[in-house]
């Protein structure tokens, strides 16, 4: 197991914890609350921005706490990347406090606060049961004012804008036990209403509620619990295994968008290897590619994905980054070269001359189109997978030197060469063509660092300039002002400076953003 138990609770809690989770099974909800000497949790892992949106809100006479992963990952003894905040303020409110806030989402409105270096806190109000709601014949959200819940016929939530005043309702309301763990800043205590601290102990992913009815709400808590289990190394526990299976299939009326966002969760961060594993094992694979049955049963093309996927989290922990079109090559590569090799065969027989390049292009484009269906791609993505398939038939030529100019001349060479590289694991055809293209594949990662080297040097160059004019503004303006100053005494206004200016003029933009007044 790869959780990490949480060390810094004190001796006797074990006992607690295990109390509160029987009487949660029991009666639905239990709150636990933990002072700051009992849970000892290294606070200034915190990130200053969101306590900074914690006290504002706070001022402001609002509720307000950590909540979900930041908390989750300060008690399993890890830095948290992101920071969501809790409160029983509206989107709206939220908005009015914040001049750098924007409201995001229609199903569920949530509000980002962001700061300058793009560090993002994210600002959710507390859930509610509103009974108002309205049922729609299919998952496309519909305005309509007077109903803030809407849903389908299936239980599927399409609208959730129901707010909450109670941080009891707002827990219920959460996906998982692990996740409804509440931290308030300013008195130090934990507050777990559904054994979330039992389950993180343990290393259990639990459901709160009925499995089926939330997976109904939501199809997409499904693959959340997936993730958690591989991103963890979690267990999911058998009350919310056991629905899965039979709600898997409504996996299908989820917005193709999200999916996309769900896979690159799920297959870009480190964990790719271990939710392969997890999302094969729960038959759930095929809900988000379109992979055939017949070479996802195919132990080669199993020990392909798997080699492909601890690759891809290698690179991840080596701090460089993984992209979605390369990670949909790797998937869908079997499937493309199968069907390559099928419609060529039968073309044998049928035509005298193929054209291969319009025959790649077609087939590839075929391939996509099928994925786009269940996780929508961005154009450029698309796009790019087709060239990265179509440069494998170039580096795979008998005769390579006749395309080098060719085939290095694509921006997606290297990550053309890398899932060539990835094959020739497989294949040992490829080893001659990989030792080939070798020193093209350093060469041009060479001249890309210091291509990039060259902007961060230009960049620093004009960073560095900017400063220097603005500082000589700044010493110019401060001139004129102390010259007016004497020449009209010391208790006589003086011309608005330039750096007053913007000062204003800044404070007058955030003021209209902040009120909704922007055009």
């Amino acid at each position: 197991m790869r959780y990490i138990k949480i060390s810094t609770l004190l001796p006797g809690l074990e006992d607690l914890l295990k109390k509160n989770k029987a009487l949660v099974a029991k009666t639905g909800q239990a709150k636990l609350v933990l002072s700051a000497d009992q849970h000892q949790l290294p606070t200034e892992k915190i990130s200053k921005y969101a306590i900074k949106v914690i006290k504002r809100l706070k001022q402001a006479g609002f509720k307000a706490y950590l909540v979900g992963g930041g908390v989750r990952d300060l008690l399993l003894g890890k830095t948290p990347k992101d920071f969501d905040v809790s409160t029983n303020a509206t989107p709206e409110q939220v908005r009015r406090l914040f001049s750098n806030a924007r409201i995001i989402g229609r199903r569920f409105k949530i509000v980002h606060i962001v700061y300058s270096n793009n560090d993002i806190i994210e600002v959710t109000t507390f859930r509610g049961g509103n009974p108002s709601q309205l049922q729609v014949e299919s998952a496309i959200p519909r305005e309509g004012k007077r109903f803030e819940v809407q849903v389908t016929s299936q239980g599927m939530l399409v609208r959730d804008n129901s707010y909450g005043k109670r941080l009891e309702d707002d827990a219920r309301r959460r996906d998982f036990t692990i996740n409804a763990i509440y931290l308030d800043i300013q008195t130090g205590e934990l507050i777990d209403m559904h054994g979330g601290l039992y389950d993180l102990t343990h290393g259990v992913i639990d459901i709160i509620g009925d499995p089926e009815t939330r997976y109904r709400e939501d199809p997409v808590r499904i693959l959340r619990a997936a993730r958690f289990s591989a991103k963890l190394g979690f267990k999911i526990s058998k009350r919310t295994l056991d629905k899965i299976a039979p709600c898997a299939d409504l996996l299908q009326s989820v917005a193709p968008a999200r999916m996309y966002d769900e896979v690159n969760k799920m297959f870009l961060t480190g964990h790719a290897q271990a939710s392969f594993k997890v999302l094969t094992a729960l038959g759930l694979f095929s809900h988000l590619f379109t992979l055939s049955d017949m070479l996802l049963k195919s132990s080669t093309c199993r020990d392909f994905l798997n080699h492909a996927f601890a690759s891809t989290d290698q690179r991840f922990h080596e701090g460089k980054c993984n992209k979605p079109h390369f990670l949909y090559a790797i998937v869908l590569w079997n499937e493309f070269i199968w069907d390559f090799y099928e419609m060529r065969d039968d073309l044998m027989f049928s035509a005298n001359n193929i054209n291969y390049k319009s025959l790649i292009s077609f087939l590839a484009a075929q391939v996509v189109i099928e994925q786009y269906r269940l996780t929508a791609m961005p154009e450029q993505i698309i796009r790019s997978i087709a060239l990265l398939w179509r440069l494998q038939f170039l580096l795979e030529s008998k005769e390579p030197e006749k395309y080098v100019n060719e085939t290095i001349s694509y921006q997606g060479f290297r990550a053309a060469f890398d899932l060539f590289k990835l094959r020739s694991h497989f294949d040992k055809n490829l080893v001659s063509r990989v030792e080939f293209w070798q020193p093209y594949y350093d060469q041009c990662k060479a001249d890309a660092e210091r291509r990039r080297r060259n902007y961060d040097e230009n960049r620093a160059a004009r960073d560095e300039r900017r400063g220097r004019r603005n500082r000589r503004d700044r010493d110019r303006d401060e001139v004129r002002a102390s010259r007016d100053h004497d020449e009209r005494g010391s208790n006589v206004n003086f011309d608005e400076t330039a750096a007053d200016k913007r000062n204003r003029m800044s404070k007058a933009r955030n003021w209209r953003k902040a009120m909704n007044l922007e055009p």
